[in-house]
């Protein structure tokens, strides 16, 4: 079986024990897009999510509201259908969540794409972490 690998790099803002990877979003129509160069790998996040200003520059709307729990606090959310490319072989047409409030520009990978491939983070002390995400090709 072949692999596509994504290669991880520690995420810019502290603890530094987080790891991201640059990817580009798009409408569902390919019209208009966004580049993220940080976007966060949480294996807590059960869906990936976006900040409501991605959406928003995406032109997207919303598919319905599912009521989901962020920071042990309940939130109603919409959901959005947009496509993430993380590399040109890992382009996924995935249902996001739109972050309310705060956290302009970001972008959350959740275990919905987390979940496709296989992640290895090897955490190192005095240097960078390295982490990895695996996904078969047909």
């Amino acid at each position: 079986m072949k692999y596509v690998s994504l290669q991880l790099k520690e995420f810019p803002i502290e603890p530094s024990f987080r790891m991201c990877t640059d990817c580009i979003l798009f409408s569902e129509d390919y019209l208009q897009l966004f580049a993220a160069d940080a976007a966060l790998i949480d294996t807590g996040a059960t869906r990936t999510s976006v900040s409501m200003d991605i959406i928003k520059e995406l032109g997207v709307a919303p598919k319905r509201q599912e009521l989901i729990e962020i920071g042990n606090k309940l939130h109603d959310v919409n959901v959005y259908s947009v496509k993430i490319m993380l590399s040109p072989e890992l382009i996924f047409d995935l249902e996001v969540y739109g972050l309310p409030g705060e956290g302009q520009g970001a972008v959350i990978i959740g275990m919905d794409i987390i979940g496709m491939g296989k992640l290895t983070i090897e955490p190192s002390k005095g240097r960078k972490h390295h982490g990895e995400l695996l996904f078969p090709t047909p």
